[in-house]
């Protein structure tokens, strides 16, 4: 049965946090990252119909990864409550959602980011995970584990998030981790 990540040490909301509190973060990373691999194989395996994808970290599987994850995106509506919170920190002429992405889902988002890294670092010589300080206080990327890549950083958990968001709109298609993987190797 899929675990939930429910171990991070700070929450996900990295801007303003210290170096020393986002240090933590590496941390977990680094202790949890092959244990979070095992459970989305693990998850992924459970699931009829995939029981025979591997977790290889072959560009093809990225394939099969991206048709399970547009099918096993959930989102819950806000409650009332939720919904008056979140207006009140957008403004006024800014639209949203008035759903989120459910807890699990956010949690096997990270796994799959995890992952989507991993096949970068398997495929591509000398990359590796690393946390990125920006000097930018705003900076989207501060505090996070990237990949540095050429000509820019690659933050594969916030993609994957985003990829979230939009099979959670139910827009995007299944071919979504294989062309993004295609169009950011080319940052390579």
């Amino acid at each position: 049965m899929y675990k939930i990540i429910d171990n991070l040490p700070i929450d996900y909301r990295f801007n303003g946090k210290s170096r020393e509190v986002l240090k933590f973060y590496n941390l977990w990373f680094d202790e949890n990252k092959k244990y979070r691999l095992n459970e989305l194989e693990s998850l992924i395996i459970s699931t009829v119909g995939y029981e025979s994808w591997k977790a290889d970290f072959s560009k093809d599987s990225l394939l099969i990864l991206g048709r399970w994850l547009k099918k096993n995106v959930e989102i819950e509506k806000l409650s009332e409550k939720e919904y008056v919170e979140k207006r009140s920190n957008i403004p006024s002429h800014i639209d949203f959602e008035d759903w989120d992405l459910t807890i699990k889902t956010r949690s096997i988002l990270i796994d799959v980011g995890i992952y989507f890294g991993e096949v970068f670092i398997k495929n591509q010589k000398g990359l590796i995970w690393k946390q990125y300080f920006s000097k930018k206080k705003n900076d989207a990327d501060h505090g996070h584990m990237i990949i540095t890549l050429k000509k820019r950083n690659l933050n594969p958990i916030r993609i994957m998030l985003t990829v979230g968001f939009l099979f959670g709109k139910r827009i995007g298609n299944e071919k979504e981790l294989i062309e993004l993987y295609e169009v950011w190797k080319g940052y390579c």
